[in-house]
C-alpha cells in the first residue's frame, strides 16, 4: 500500500490532487476576501475617493484596514479549527471502521475454527471396528 500525503483524495493522481488543492485554496481565499470586504466596506462611508493602483491597500483608512485584518485573521483561525475538527472526526470514523472490521474478522475466524474442529471431529471419529 503506497503512502499518501495528508489530505490526498483517493482516486486522484498526485498532480491532480495538487491542482485540486491549489484551486480549493484559491477559492477559499477569494471567499474570505469577498466576505471581509463586504463586512468592512461600511467603514469607508464618508471617505472621499478610494485610492487605486498597486499600493491602494496601504492607503485605506485605518478603521477599514483594522477591520479587514481582524476579519481575515478570524476567518483563517476558524478555517484552521474547522479543518482540525474535520480531521479528528475522520480519524475517529476510520478507527471505528477498523475496529468493526477487526471484530468481523475475529467472528468469522472463530466460526471457521469451530467448523473446522467440528468437521475434523466428524471425519476422524473413532470407528466401530
Amino acid at each position: 500500500m503506497a503512502a499518501r500525503m495528508p489530505g490526498e483524495i483517493p482516486g486522484m493522481s498526485y498532480g491532480e490532487n495538487l491542482v485540486f488543492t491549489a484551486k480549493f485554496e484559491t477559492e477559499q481565499l477569494k471567499l474570505a476576501q469577498r466576505l471581509c470586504w463586504d463586512r468592512c466596506s461600511d467603514t469607508l462611508r464618508g471617505t472621499e475617493a478610494l485610492p487605486t493602483g498597486l499600493n491602494a491597500g496601504d492607503q485605506l483608512p485605518d478603521p477599514t484596514r483594522r477591520c479587514l485584518d481582524m476579519c481575515f485573521s478570524k476567518f483563517c483561525d476558524t478555517a484552521v479549527v474547522v479543518s482540525q475538527e474535520s480531521e479528528a472526526w475522520n480519524a475517529e470514523q476510520i478507527r471505528a471502521m477498523n475496529q468493526q472490521s477487526l471484530a468481523t474478522k475475529a467472528a468469522i475466524g472463530t466460526i471457521a475454527t469451530g467448523l473446522m474442529v467440528g468437521l475434523g471431529a466428524y471425519l476422524f471419529r473413532g470407528g466401530d471396528d
